[in-house]
């Protein structure tokens, strides 16, 4: 049973590379990138708990690429199903690599998502399906060559979706002092002001090995590869490099008589 869900899952996410792979006349360049993130649930009561997260991505020799702050409300329906009514996260965007923007537009973003999580013997498979709503930082130059700032004016909507694997090596289940090998796949769509390329723009692969120290410290790491098409669908970015992930979770409960 796992032989079989892990090639339907490679399959899967092979397929997607495939169609990701049609660039077609797009001026595409090729750069390494360097992803670092810390993430923290703080359980508050058995169904509630809050988000805090940060996004550290550099690209090249880490030159900045993007930083994130990122936080958000998290309701567990049950052990399958947990929604996220309301999210927010700041984005600090940088010019970076060999297609760098006109201008460095940073982002306020609001988000919602869904949750599903199940087994397949000792297999665990993660489905994320997230919406957001993006407000993005706008500068045009002047006829003297002043640069403007509009605020944040540019409005887009963004859909994405996630299929993560996780494999416990050396026990049945991620537990503490369990290695295990993980593995995903997201894609995105995005709609709104200068947007003009309506198809599927945004691809990211993973795949790495993990650690459980215990309950609330888990370590992964392994290779990322990032494909973006720009909104009007002239030129794509194929970035590929390393991604580190610290996850620290407290249980605020504990604490409560």
């Amino acid at each position: 049973m796992i032989k079989l869900s892990s090639c339907l899952f490679f399959s899967l996410v092979l397929s997607f590379q495939a169609v990701f792979a049609q660039s077609g006349d797009r001026e595409t360049v090729t750069q390494s990138i360097q992803w670092f993130s810390l993430v923290s649930n703080l359980k508050l009561t058995k169904r509630l708990s809050v988000l805090v997260e940060g996004q550290f991505r550099q690209v090249t020799d880490f030159d900045p690429q993007q930083y994130q702050f990122r936080t958000a409300l998290d309701v567990k329906l049950n052990e399958h199903f947990s929604v996220t009514p309301l999210g927010y996260v700041y984005t600090w965007n940088y010019k970076y690599g060999k297609q760098p923007a006109a201008f460095a537009n940073n982002e306020h973003r609001m988000w919602q998502q869904v949750f599903f999580k199940h087994g397949l013997s000792k297999l665990r498979l993660d489905h994320r399906l997230r919406l957001e709503e993006r407000f993005i930082e706008r500068h045009s130059l002047s006829s003297d060559g002043t640069v403007m700032d509009e605020g944040y004016s540019t409005h887009q909507t963004r859909l994405r979706y996630r299929l993560m694997a996780r494999l416990p090596l050396n026990s049945s289940a991620i537990e503490p002092g369990t290695y295990f090998l993980s593995a995903y796949d997201e894609i995105f769509f995005s709609w709104g002001d200068f947007v003009t390329y309506h198809d599927l723009d945004q691809n990211r692969l993973f795949t790495g090995l993990g650690y459980q120290l215990d309950k609330r410290l888990t370590l992964q790491g392994g290779f990322i590869y990032q494909m973006i098409v720009k909104a009007n669908g002239a030129k794509q970015e194929n970035n590929l490099g390393f991604q580190i992930q610290l996850t620290y979770n407290v249980d605020c409960t504990r604490s409560n008589p």
